[in-house]
C-alpha cells in the first residue's frame, strides 16, 4: 500500500487504518466489510467501527442490506 498516501490522508486525522480501508475501497469501488478487510490486512474485529467512523465523516457510503455494501 503506498504509504505516502496514507501519510497524506492522516494528515486529515485519519487513523492508519482508516486511511487503509479508505484506500483499499478506492480501489474495489464498493464492497463488504469482509473483502475489504482481506484487501486491506485490517483485522474483521475492527473493520465495521472504522467503516462507521468513515461514513461518520462523509468519507465513504453505507448501502442496507445483507451484506451491508460500502463505496
Amino acid at each position: 500500500m503506498d504509504e505516502k498516501l496514507i501519510k497524506t490522508l492522516k494528515k486529515l486525522d485519519l487513523t492508519s487504518y482508516e486511511a487503509k480501508a479508505y484506500i483499499t475501497l478506492n480501489s474495489l469501488t464498493s464492497g463488504t466489510a469482509v473483502e475489504i478487510s482481506k484487501e486491506s490486512g485490517i483485522p474483521r474485529s475492527k473493520i465495521y467501527d472504522i467503516l462507521k467512523k468513515l461514513e461518520a465523516r462523509n468519507f465513504i457510503e453505507i448501502s442496507d442490506g445483507k451484506p451491508l455494501t460500502f463505496t
